[in-house]
């Protein structure tokens, strides 16, 4: 069995050490969209001089993914990694991450389901920074055509946007070479996302942005219209992955401003499809 979920409920995976600077956080936050306007004086703090503001999202670079990959082809996952796609993430913020620091990452596999098409694994990893609790992720990973051992998903309770039009729509028009960008400090060496090869072989035309890096960029531009840029202010970045973006297309971020967060559909422009649903940026209580 290529998926062996009392195996995979059981396997220990390794502690892991992570380190980042405050020349890999202004990289990434220049990723996902900072200082795109480079007299945004605001932005600045987030690209400019010692200890620079961390954009939320950043928490999902903490623990590296080649562990996620590492897994993929072990026993009671022994599936292709061109079969992988991210299917949602969470993080909740528990302390305000510093520009640079050490982490120690604890991570699990929380749940095996079967989707009939596909199967979806959880990781849920803790990252502590000086035995201190920092983030919590939780990452569903999906892999298409490997279902049908039989284990049943949980039925979920979701948030979903309100039935009104919504209440601003912010736009990003991405660039050409997004996804190389990227990669560079989330350390997501996914070769989907840089090889055209590879992405022809996983179904798609040219390589395709990676998942976390649109969740970045729409953190990011919520965050500027609803949080007053302010990364202190938040608490949970959630959502759900369900479409690919071509690098250079344009995201339009459909967003919903409720009293203790903020919902979001975000649509690829050119194609008009839904690239991130019920993107729900949670703000931290007073």
């Amino acid at each position: 069995m290529p998926i062996d979920p009392e195996i995979l409920l059981k396997k220990e995976l390794d502690e892991v050490e992570g380190s980042w600077t405050e020349e890999r956080v202004i990289l990434y936050n220049i990723a996902v969209g900072s200082s795109q306007d480079p007299l945004n004086k605001s932005d600045l703090e987030f690209t400019v001089g010692s200890n620079p503001k961390v954009i939320p999202s950043f928490a999902a670079c903490i623990y590296p993914m080649e562990s996620v990959f590492s897994i993929i082809g072990s026993e009671g996952l022994e599936v292709s990694l061109t079969s992988l796609l991210h299917g949602e993430q969470k993080i909740t913020i528990h302390k305000d991450i510093p520009s640079s620091g050490t982490a120690v990452t604890k991570a699990t596999i929380t749940a095996v389901e079967d989707y009939k098409k596909f199967a979806s694994v959880t990781i849920t990893s803790d990252s502590y920074l000086e035995n201190e609790k920092i983030a919590t992720a939780e990452s569903v990973m999906l892999f298409i055509g490997e279902g049908g051992f039989g284990i049943k998903p949980e039925k979920k309770e979701r948030i979903t946007p309100p039935k009104r039009d919504p209440d601003k729509v912010l736009e990003y028009k991405t660039l050409d070479n997004q996804a190389i960008l990227y990669r560079i400090p989330s350390g997501d060496n996914n070769p989907l996302h840089v090889d055209p090869d590879f992405a022809k072989m996983a179904g798609f035309e040219k390589p395709i942005l990676h998942g976390l890096c649109t969740y970045g960029i729409t953190c990011k531009k919520i965050m500027e219209s609803d949080f007053e840029n302010n990364p202190l202010k938040v608490s949970e970045i959630s959502t759900r992955f369900s479409g690919p973006v071509t690098p250079g297309n344009t995201l339009e971020i459909h967003a919903w401003s409720e009293e203790d967060y903020t919902i979001a559909n975000v649509i690829e422009k050119e194609t008009e499809t839904i690239v991130l649903k019920d993107f729900i940026l949670r703000k931290k209580e007073n």
